[in-house]
């Protein structure tokens, strides 16, 4: 064999090696792909599982403590209101209130409301303050439904997240002193208005816990599921 022939050998020789060695290389790196892949899916199902056990202790500790709280209210069914709703059985006797105050009620719809009430004037709003922080309602202007008038009595129904944020914000720690501003009135809120805002707003949050994790349980095993499909799918390939 001249040189020549013999450095044509050895140069096919070189990429055929050099081919095979590449083949191999991607192979492994195909395979290492699979495996982090694979892994990856793993840990997900790992994560789901573990999410959903831990919504579902969550949901066994609410029930129990739905449960307890119920025993303290009551549910109102009165054919002279538009509709039922849930309230602390201890202020049942005094609602709807007679004096400047606040109270809360839970709707039928599991809504969280607060019912505001101004002895010798008016108001479209309310703002409470601890003099640190503030939480303010939305305004509802006077239409006899929502914000009426009778006697010397004005009432106003406040309902959707600024009133949720009442709801927290008096929840938070309802023996401290709060000042709560009818418009351009204040008036210092009563220590029993504020527990009883407290320990509604805590079931009706309670309440919307239960029912937003009950709807995320399906959510989660069908990610589980589709997972786990994925999974089977590849190895069948």
């Amino acid at each position: 064999m001249t040189n020549k022939k013999a450095i044509i050998y050895v140069l096919a020789a070189s990429a055929v090696l050099s081919t095979g060695c590449t083949r191999r290389q991607e192979r492994s790196r195909n395979a290492d792909k699979y495996d982090q892949w694979l892994e990856s899916l793993t840990d997900s199902v790992a994560a789901l599982q573990e999410t959903q056990k831990l919504t579902e202790d969550s949901l066994t500790a609410l029930y129990t403590g739905v449960d307890e709280m119920l025993r303290k209210f009551s549910y109102v069914d009165n054919p002279r209101e538009v509709e039922g709703y849930t309230i602390l059985s201890s202020r049942r006797g005094s609602y709807p209130l007679t004096r400047t105050g606040i109270s809360a009620r839970i709707a039928k719809s599991e809504d969280f409301e607060i019912i505001a009430v101004l002895s010798g004037g008016s108001f479209t709003h309310i703002t409470l303050s601890d003099g640190t922080s503030t939480a303010g309602s939305a305004t509802v202007p006077h239409d006899q439904g929502l914000n009426y008038r009778s006697g010397n009595l004005n009432t106003v129904l406040f309902s959707g997240p600024e009133a949720d944020s009442i709801g927290m914000f008096v929840a938070k720690d309802p023996s401290r002193s709060i000042t709560v501003a009818y418009g351009n009135r204040s008036e210092r809120l009563q220590p029993s208005d504020a527990q009883m805002i407290a320990e509604t707003w805590t079931l009706a949050k309670m309440r919307k816990d239960i029912r937003r994790m009950e709807l995320s349980i399906p959510v989660i095993s069908k990610k589980i599921d589709a997972c786990r499909r994925k999974m089977e799918q590849r190895k069948e390939k």
